[in-house]
C-alpha cells in the first residue's frame, strides 16, 4: 500500500538519488519490488541493480515478488560489504530485535555505502496479529516469536530522530540524517483518521502542503534516516 504522506516529503526523491546509483541495492525486508514508499521513486534505480528480499518461512525460498529470502535479523546469505546500498523501508518496527537488524544493515554495506531505514513515530499500531488480550506478555509461554509470516507480524517499537541517532550509531554508522515525513498537522489529522479522506480534495492537499512544513522534532507520522558507513 502506498504511503499517501510522501508526495508531502519532497525530498525523499534527492535523498534516494544517490543511494540508487551505489549498486547494487538491497531492499531489505520489503514485501516486494518497490514496494511501498518506493514506488514513488522506482524510476531512479536501474532494475538489474536492485534486489528486493522478503521474509519467507521456508529459509532460502524467496516469497513471491521478490529475489531473495530475507530475515533481517540475520542475513547470512548476503557476504559482508556486498551492497551499495540497503533499504529497510517500514521493517525495524516489526522485529523484536532492531540492534540487532542495523547491525546486519551495517554488516552487509561495503565502506562508503548508505543504508535508507524508515520508520513509524506518532502512528497507530499496524501489525497482522490477531485482536489483543491480556496478558500480553506471559514468561512460561513465551519462546520468542521471531519475525514471524508476512500474514501475522507485530508490531513492537516507534523511533524518534535522536533514537534512530543511537540505534544507527550503535551499530556502527559513523553519520546519520534524519528527516521527518510530514508536518504535526498532517501527523494528527492521520492519527484521527481524517487525514485519507481530507488528501483527495486537491485544494485541501495544496493547502496542507503549503502549510504543514515538517520540521525534526516535532510531531511526525514518522521518519527516514540515511546512515553512512565509512
Amino acid at each position: 500500500m502506498l504511503n499517501p504522506r510522501y508526495p508531502f516529503f519532497p525530498q525523499f526523491r534527492e535523498i534516494l538519488r544517490p543511494v540508487a546509483a551505489s549498486t547494487p541495492v538491497y531492499d531489505c525486508g520489503t514485501s516486494g519490488r518497490f514496494a511501498k514508499e518506493l514506488a514513488f521513486v522506482r524510476d531512479l534505480f536501474d532494475e538489474r541493480t536492485y534486489f528486493a528480499g522478503g521474509f519467507s518461512t521456508q529459509p532460502g525460498v524467496a516469497p513471491p515478488g521478490c529475489d531473495f529470502e530475507c530475515d533481517v535479523h540475520d542475513m547470512r546469505q548476503l557476504a559482508d560489504g556486498c551492497a551499495g546500498a540497503v533499504l529497510c523501508m517500514q521493517v525495524l518496527e516489526h522485529v523484536e530485535d532492531p540492534p540487532r537488524a542495523a547491525r546486519e544493515l551495517f554488516r552487509v554495506l561495503r565502506p562508503g555505502g548508505m543504508a535508507v531505514i524508515a520508520v513509524p513515530f506518532l502512528t497507530s499500531y499496524h501489525g497482522k496479529r490477531p485482536l489483543p488480550r491480556n496478558p500480553v506478555f506471559d514468561q512460561a509461554a513465551h519462546a520468542g516469536r521471531g519475525s514471524g509470516t508476512h500474514e501475522g507480524y507485530g508490531d513492537f517499537w516507534r523511533f524518534t530522530h535522536e533514537g534512530l541517532g543511537e540505534l544507527l550509531g550503535g551499530a556502527g554508522f559513523s553519520r546519520v540524517d534524519v528527516w521527518p515525513i510530514d508536518g504535526p498537522l498532517i501527523c494528527r489529522l492521520e492519527l484521527l483518521g481524517a487525514f485519507g479522506f481530507l488528501s483527495r480534495i486537491p485544494p485541501l492537499r495544496w493547502l496542507l502542503g503549503r502549510l504543514d512544513k515538517p520540521r525534526l522534532g516535532k510531531a511526525t507520522s514518522g521518519h527516514v534516516a540515511v546512515a553512512y558507513k565509512s
